[in-house]
């Protein structure tokens, strides 16, 4: 089970880093902002991102893995 769980968070996090290079790349060849079909496929790269980031945090929670956020609340820490 363990190694089904370390498999699946490998690949997504795999998928998540490539998401992101995809974005970094398109913009590298940006010229344009202002162009609409730049902000049309920039909206779609966000989207990939955003689904792959979450399959990867489903995939981390569905191993039991938790660590506490870095955004809390919380002073005693």
């Amino acid at each position: 089970m363990a190694d089904k769980d370390l498999l699946r968070i490998r690949e997504t996090a795999l998928a998540y880093a490539e998401a992101v290079r995809t974005t970094q790349r398109f913009f590298d060849r940006v010229e344009d902002l202002d162009d609409p079909s730049v902000q049309a496929e920039y909206a779609n790269l966000a989207q990939r991102e955003k689904e792959a980031a979450g399959a990867r945090l489903d995939a981390i929670d569905a191993a039991g893995i938790e660590v506490p956020s870095v955004d809390s609340s919380d002073n005693d820490a």
